[in-house]
C-alpha cells in the first residue's frame, strides 16, 4: 500500500470515522492489503467520492488501473452512458482488474487499455471531463501537456501520490536515489499551481491529492 504523509493516530482516527464499502470494491480493498497492492486510500477515496458526486463527470481518463478498484469507484458516480478509460501496464493487474470489471458488469463502462500510458495516451481523442494520474510519478506534467487538449473546461484533473511520502516537502526526507522523481513532482506542483488555465488545491491526505480546475476561456 502507499505510504500516508499523516500521523498514524489520525490515519486511524479517519479510517474509525469514515464509512467502509461492501461488496466488491469490500472484496478488492481485503485483496489489495493482502497482496500489496497500492489503491485510493481510505480517506482519498472519500474525498473523490464528494468531488464526483458535486461534479457527476461523463468521461474518465486514468492513468493507472492496478486492479481496478478506483475505477469500478469512479463508475458509480459518472453520468449515465459514461465511459472510463484506463491503463495499465502490468499484466498481472490488468488480468486481475479485467476480472473484477466483469464481476461488476462494468465492461461496457470501462475500458481497460493494456501498455505503457507514456505510449497510449497519445492515441486518446475526443473530449473529456475528469482525469485521474496514479501512474509513473516522474511523468505527470507529460501526462498533463498531453492530455490538457482533451479537459472540457471546467473539467478536473486530480493526481494522487503528489507529496510522495512528504518527501516533498523536504530534502532531508529524500534519498538521493529519489532525486529526479522528487524534483519532477515539485516542477509539476508548481507548474499548476501556477497555470493561467487551471485553479488548483493541494490537499494532504493519503500521500497527497492534487484537484485541479481548468477554467472558463471567457472568464
Amino acid at each position: 500500500m502507499t505510504d500516508n504523509i499523516n500521523y498514524n493516530h489520525i490515519v486511524e482516527y479517519l479510517n474509525n470515522t469514515l464509512p467502509d464499502t461492501d461488496g466488491l470494491l469490500r472484496q478488492i480493498e481485503l485483496y489489495a492489503h493482502e497482496n500489496n497492492v497500492p489503491i485510493i486510500q481510505k480517506e482519498v477515496r472519500c474525498f473523490l467520492g464528494m468531488l464526483l458526486k458535486y461534479k457527476a463527470p461523463k468521461n474518465i481518463i486514468e492513468l493507472g488501473t492496478a486492479i481496478g478498484y478506483s475505477s469500478l469507484f469512479f463508475s458509480d458516480y459518472i453520468k449515465k452512458d459514461g465511459h472510463i478509460v484506463t491503463f495499465e501496464r502490468e499484466k498481472e493487474y490488468f488480468d486481475i482488474a479485467t476480472s473484477n470489471i466483469a464481476k461488476a458488469g462494468k465492461e461496457d463502462t470501462i475500458k481497460i487499455i493494456f501498455g505503457d500510458a507514456y505510449e497510449n495516451v497519445k492515441s486518446l481523442s475526443g473530449k473529456y471531463d475528469m482525469i485521474f494520474m496514479d501512474a509513473n510519478k516522474s511523468m505527470y506534467r507529460y501526462y498533463f501537456d498531453t492530455l490538457f487538449p482533451l479537459l472540457e473546461e471546467g473539467g478536473i484533473i486530480v493526481c494522487d501520490n503528489i507529496l510522495y511520502k512528504g518527501m516533498i516537502s523536504n530534502d532531508d526526507l529524500a534519498p538521493r536515489k529519489q532525486n529526479t522523481i522528487i524534483t519532477n513532482i515539485r516542477d509539476f506542483l508548481s507548474y499548476i499551481s501556477h497555470h493561467d488555465k487551471l485553479e488548483t488545491s493541494i490537499i494532504p491526505i493519503g500521500d497527497g491529492v492534487s484537484v485541479s480546475v481548468k477554467r472558463s476561456t471567457d472568464k
